[in-house]
């Protein structure tokens, strides 16, 4: 039905990316998941996918954008073509997929009656759409209205509805059959059961009566063998019904996935508007121009988490292709970066951000090396677990990709890791990658900062003279120190 694409749907069935478990995990993802389903699997389903699965495109992302705010403006009417659907298709798969006994004869009522179910749903929309119809100025609700009804007026349904209804066979199944050379049956052909309406209908009829058997009431393989040359006589009509039964289904179904996920967008607006966080609509720039600016950004997830808006951050546009941010322990490095790749990753798919401004250039792909904790599963060391992951990530990023790193080779020595993460960087800088590193190495960031091998941006957690931390990042010098006898001070006292 084309609302998230302007030249095709959503498909709800293909596979998540490889790196869909590391998205989720290393920014937090699942709280905005369960957000946007409220509760409904179906939703949970479509959004988890589309908010990992962007789209590079200025103008499809802008396309999305309109939808969503047509959606806003008209909840209540999205909402309930949603459940029209919903209600509909799980009658019609019901009715044409759980048939016991698969006979031609069987497929044909069942899919005489879906298909029913499913034009008597698009009737519903079509009505629902109509009347508000002037209500919604996006293409893609635009397009949607006109494609509905332009496919299925009123007169074109009442036809296909005539035509279901002689496939019911009101007046019994006719087949007209051939005798082959040995006398035996063939070309079995169903009789239309329009043709028998009118005059020459009545003819026909009077005509071949004067050839009427009757089957004896006791003839059980006389009456098996009129069943089987029955279902031979139907046998075409059930295919194709079959599948224009499928066939519609997937149609209503695809609208069913694109509305799920706007619907989920307008959940998680309502969420966050409830918590007073600033919402808007970001500026997605052309890839490969490095450009990244925000105000007031907020992280999603900690906010759904703590029911309250958390503190914001800012970062004035730049056109860098390196954003290194170090600093304090627990100063927010980590929060900070997780905001950023969550509004990446809701641009990107068209919705809207936690923020009051938010511009970003398009990336090809976001990929996220976070530090991991402990695991007793690891076949192996942590730095070797790290390389792993490491490894994976270069073999699929591509030229204007993200790659958003937190504390990476954090499980080595503070030399071997610098070393580590300086060479990671550049190696990717040379592929036109976009690096954002949050690190609590010094020599890693210092060497950045001295030989300016590349374009960057130096943040820095603030930390007060007297340890207090305000969770805010500023840009900066990198620090010599991340203040661990902060930490240290405020779970085992002052040690002075």
């Amino acid at each position: 039905m084309m609302l998230m694409y302007t030249d095709h749907s959503f498909d709800a069935s293909q596979n998540q990316p490889w790196n869909y478990g590391d998205l989720v995990r290393d920014l937090d993802l699942k709280p905005i998941i369960e957000t946007m389903a409220g509760g409904d699997d179906f939703i949970a389903q479509v959004v988890a996918k589309a908010l990992v699965i962007g789209v590079d495109d200025v103008d499809t992302i802008l396309y999305r954008q309109g939808v969503l705010e047509d959606t806003l403006r008209n909840i209540d009417t999205v909402r309930s073509v949603y459940a029209i659907i919903t209600q509909a298709i799980t009658e019609g798969r019901r009715r044409l997929f759980w048939i016991p006994n698969p006979s031609p004869e069987s497929v044909v009522f069942a899919s005489v009656r879906t298909l029913e179910v499913y034009l008597d749903t698009l009737d519903k929309v079509r009505e629902v759409f109509d009347a508000s119809a002037s209500q919604f100025k996006s293409a893609g609700f635009q397009n949607l209205i006109r494609s509905l009804d332009y496919r299925f007026d009123r007169n074109y349904l009442y036809s296909i509805r005539l035509m279901l209804s002689s496939l019911e066979f009101p007046s019994g199944v006719s087949v007209a059959v051939r005798l082959g050379d040995e006398a035996e049956l063939t070309d079995f052909t169903l009789i239309n059961p329009q043709r028998k309406r009118g005059l020459k209908g009545l003819l026909a009829f009077i005509e071949r009566s004067r050839y009427t058997w009757d089957l004896p009431e006791r003839d059980e393989a006389g009456a098996q063998e009129m069943g089987e040359m029955r279902n031979r006589g139907l046998e075409r009509v059930a295919k194709v019904l079959r599948k224009a039964a499928t066939d519609v289904l997937s149609l209503i179904n695809a609208l069913r996935t694109e509305l799920a996920f706007y619907i989920g967008c307008a959940n998680l607006w309502g969420a966050l508007s409830t918590l007073g966080i600033p919402l808007g609509f970001p500026t997605p720039r052309e890839p490969g121009v490095d450009t990244l600016g925000f105000s007031c950004l907020h992280e999603v997830s900690l906010a759904l988490r703590m029911k309250a808006k958390p503190v914001c951050n800012d970062l004035g546009t730049v056109k860098k292709p390196l954003l290194i941010i170090s600093g304090a322990n627990r100063g927010g490095k980590t929060v900070y970066l997780r905001s950023i790749g969550q509004a990446q990753l809701m641009m990107q798919c068209g919705m809207f951000v936690a923020a009051e401004m938010f511009e970003s250039s398009i990336s090809s792909g976001v990929y996220t090396h976070f530090k991991r904790e402990e695991d007793n599963e690891l076949g192996g060391g942590k730095l070797d677990e790290e390389l792993s992951r490491l490894s994976s990530i270069i073999d699929h990023v591509k030229p204007n990709s993200m790659v958003l790193f937190n504390e990476s080779f954090a499980s080595t020595n503070a030399r071997e890791g610098s070393e580590l993460a300086k060479q990671t960087v550049t190696a990717l800088l040379e592929r036109k990658i976009r690096v954002l590193y949050v690190t609590h190495f010094y020599e890693f960031p210092l060497w950045f900062y001295e030989n300016r091998p590349s374009p960057a941006v130096f943040l820095v957690a603030e930390r007060k003279e007297d340890g207090t931390r305000t969770f805010k990042v500023r840009e900066g010098v990198p620090l010599e120190t991340s203040f661990a006898e902060d930490v240290y001070s405020k779970i085992f006292g002052d040690h002075t």
